[in-house]
Protein backbone atom coordinates (compact mmCIF):
# COMPACT_ATOMS: atom_id res chain seq x y z
CA UNK A 1 0.00 0.00 0.00
CA UNK A 2 1.79 3.16 -1.28
CA UNK A 3 1.53 6.27 1.62
CA UNK A 4 0.48 9.93 0.97
CA UNK A 5 3.75 12.03 1.02
CA UNK A 6 2.48 15.79 1.38
CA UNK A 7 5.08 17.93 0.84
CA UNK A 8 4.90 21.50 1.46
CA UNK A 9 6.26 24.44 0.32
CA UNK A 10 9.36 24.27 1.87
CA UNK A 11 10.19 20.95 0.99
CA UNK A 12 8.80 19.54 4.52
CA UNK A 13 7.35 15.86 3.96
CA UNK A 14 4.90 14.39 6.28
CA UNK A 15 3.60 10.82 5.39
CA UNK A 16 -0.44 9.45 6.07
CA UNK A 17 -1.09 7.41 8.70
CA UNK A 18 0.31 4.08 8.86
CA UNK A 19 0.21 0.94 11.76
CA UNK A 20 3.25 -0.36 12.92
CA UNK A 21 3.97 -2.81 15.84
CA UNK A 22 0.57 -2.27 16.72
CA UNK A 23 0.46 1.70 16.55
CA UNK A 24 -0.94 4.60 14.27
CA UNK A 25 1.88 6.63 13.16
CA UNK A 26 3.01 9.27 11.11
CA UNK A 27 6.58 10.54 9.86
CA UNK A 28 7.57 13.61 9.58
CA UNK A 29 11.08 14.42 7.12
CA UNK A 30 12.72 17.55 6.52
CA UNK A 31 16.29 18.79 4.69
CA UNK A 32 18.40 20.29 7.23
CA UNK A 33 21.49 22.00 7.24
CA UNK A 34 23.39 19.21 7.34
CA UNK A 35 21.81 16.15 6.16
CA UNK A 36 17.82 14.85 6.97
CA UNK A 37 16.17 14.61 10.13
CA UNK A 38 13.16 11.75 10.17
CA UNK A 39 10.89 11.81 13.47
CA UNK A 40 8.43 9.21 13.53
CA UNK A 41 5.25 10.46 15.68
CA UNK A 42 2.27 8.47 17.21
CA UNK A 43 -0.96 9.66 16.40
CA UNK A 44 -1.09 11.80 19.04
CA UNK A 45 1.88 13.46 17.93
CA UNK A 46 4.40 12.00 20.92
CA UNK A 47 7.59 11.41 19.53
CA UNK A 48 8.44 8.07 19.00
CA UNK A 49 11.74 7.83 17.33
CA UNK A 50 14.04 10.95 15.52
CA UNK A 51 17.00 9.89 13.22
CA UNK A 52 19.48 11.92 11.35
CA UNK A 53 20.74 10.88 8.37
CA UNK A 54 23.13 12.62 6.05
CA UNK A 55 21.80 12.71 2.72
CA UNK A 56 20.14 15.90 1.70
CA UNK A 57 17.49 13.85 -0.42
CA UNK A 58 14.77 13.56 2.29
CA UNK A 59 12.44 11.92 -0.09
CA UNK A 60 14.62 9.22 -0.63
CA UNK A 61 15.91 8.94 3.58
CA UNK A 62 12.26 8.54 4.69
CA UNK A 63 11.84 5.86 1.98
CA UNK A 64 14.72 3.84 3.38
CA UNK A 65 13.72 4.55 6.77
CA UNK A 66 9.93 3.29 6.45
CA UNK A 67 10.97 0.45 4.17
CA UNK A 68 8.96 1.35 1.38
CA UNK A 69 9.43 1.97 -2.34
CA UNK A 70 5.79 3.29 -2.99
CA UNK A 71 4.35 6.44 -1.71
CA UNK A 72 1.71 8.89 -3.40
CA UNK A 73 2.83 12.70 -3.82
CA UNK A 74 0.37 15.04 -2.63
CA UNK A 75 1.50 18.77 -2.49
CA UNK A 76 -0.29 20.78 -0.40
CA UNK A 77 1.13 24.52 -0.04
CA UNK A 78 2.46 25.82 3.38
CA UNK A 79 3.52 23.83 6.30
CA UNK A 80 1.13 24.37 9.26
CA UNK A 81 3.40 22.35 11.88
CA UNK A 82 3.00 19.17 14.08
CA UNK A 83 0.62 20.23 16.68
CA UNK A 84 -0.38 18.50 20.15
CA UNK A 85 -3.35 18.33 21.79
CA UNK A 86 -2.03 18.53 25.19
CA UNK A 87 -3.13 21.04 27.77
CA UNK A 88 -0.55 23.69 28.47
CA UNK A 89 0.83 23.18 32.24
CA UNK A 90 1.16 26.87 32.84
CA UNK A 91 -1.95 28.24 30.99
CA UNK A 92 -4.06 25.72 31.19
CA UNK A 93 -4.96 26.15 27.20
CA UNK A 94 -4.64 23.00 24.90
CA UNK A 95 -2.32 23.74 21.63
CA UNK A 96 1.61 22.76 21.70
CA UNK A 97 3.38 22.98 18.65
CA UNK A 98 7.29 21.29 18.19
CA UNK A 99 9.59 24.05 18.68
CA UNK A 100 11.73 22.82 15.20
CA UNK A 101 8.41 23.95 13.31
CA UNK A 102 9.93 27.78 13.94
CA UNK A 103 12.66 27.45 11.93
CA UNK A 104 12.85 26.60 8.11
CA UNK A 105 14.51 23.35 7.89
CA UNK A 106 17.60 25.13 6.30
CA UNK A 107 18.01 26.57 9.53
CA UNK A 108 18.17 23.79 11.77
CA UNK A 109 21.61 22.64 12.33
CA UNK A 110 21.00 20.28 15.03
CA UNK A 111 17.77 18.76 16.95
CA UNK A 112 17.63 18.02 20.46
CA UNK A 113 18.04 14.45 21.80
CA UNK A 114 14.99 15.80 23.65
CA UNK A 115 11.89 16.91 21.28
CA UNK A 116 10.97 20.09 22.91
CA UNK A 117 6.81 21.35 22.32
CA UNK A 118 6.12 25.43 22.70
CA UNK A 119 3.03 26.48 23.93
CA UNK A 120 0.90 28.86 21.22
CA UNK A 121 -0.67 30.55 23.68
CA UNK A 122 1.65 31.52 26.36
CA UNK A 123 5.19 30.00 25.20
CA UNK A 124 5.92 27.74 27.94
CA UNK A 125 7.86 25.02 26.48
CA UNK A 126 7.31 21.34 27.22
CA UNK A 127 9.28 18.25 26.23
CA UNK A 128 7.90 14.86 24.51
CA UNK A 129 9.57 11.68 25.91
CA UNK A 130 8.11 8.26 25.76
CA UNK A 131 9.23 4.70 27.02
CA UNK A 132 9.62 3.39 23.09
CA UNK A 133 11.89 6.55 21.93
CA UNK A 134 13.89 6.15 25.28
CA UNK A 135 14.39 2.15 24.57
CA UNK A 136 15.31 3.01 20.83
CA UNK A 137 17.89 5.83 22.79
CA UNK A 138 19.41 3.20 24.23
CA UNK A 139 19.78 1.34 22.08
CA UNK A 140 20.94 3.41 18.94
CA UNK A 141 23.27 5.40 21.49
CA UNK A 142 25.02 3.10 23.38
CA UNK A 143 27.91 5.37 23.85
CA UNK A 144 26.19 7.87 25.83
CA UNK A 145 26.09 5.12 28.32
CA UNK A 146 29.01 4.13 30.96
CA UNK A 147 29.62 0.16 31.22
CA UNK A 148 27.67 -0.65 34.21
CA UNK A 149 24.78 1.38 32.79
CA UNK A 150 24.63 -0.77 29.87
CA UNK A 151 24.75 -3.65 31.54
CA UNK A 152 21.74 -2.93 33.40
CA UNK A 153 19.87 -1.51 30.17
CA UNK A 154 20.71 -5.51 28.81
CA UNK A 155 19.95 -6.77 32.26
CA UNK A 156 16.22 -4.87 32.68
CA UNK A 157 15.25 -2.24 29.96
CA UNK A 158 11.83 -1.73 31.31
CA UNK A 159 13.66 -0.67 34.64
CA UNK A 160 16.28 0.90 33.03
CA UNK A 161 13.73 2.85 31.19
CA UNK A 162 11.61 4.14 34.06
CA UNK A 163 15.13 5.25 35.88
CA UNK A 164 15.92 7.45 32.78
CA UNK A 165 12.32 8.84 33.35
CA UNK A 166 12.49 9.54 36.89
CA UNK A 167 15.77 11.54 35.60
CA UNK A 168 14.77 13.31 32.67
CA UNK A 169 11.11 14.80 35.34
CA UNK A 170 14.07 16.54 37.68
CA UNK A 171 16.51 17.61 35.39
CA UNK A 172 13.63 19.46 33.02
CA UNK A 173 11.54 20.29 36.41
CA UNK A 174 15.12 22.23 37.81
CA UNK A 175 14.72 24.23 34.49
CA UNK A 176 10.91 24.83 34.45
CA UNK A 177 10.01 22.02 31.60
CA UNK A 178 7.17 19.93 31.88
CA UNK A 179 6.91 16.93 29.94
CA UNK A 180 3.42 17.45 28.02
CA UNK A 181 0.28 14.88 29.19
CA UNK A 182 -1.83 13.81 26.16
CA UNK A 183 -5.72 14.02 27.54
Amino acid sequence: MALDFLISDDGRIVTSTYERDGRSRFCLSERTKYGTLISEFSSNSEVLNQVHIASTDNEKGLLEYLGSKERRVVLVGAYRGIKVNAKCSSCGKIGLRRLLDLSSPMEITEAPVVPLFKCAACGKIHYSMTDEYLRRIMQDKEGLFEPGELAEVRKDGNASVKMLQEYIIRIFASKKISRFKIE
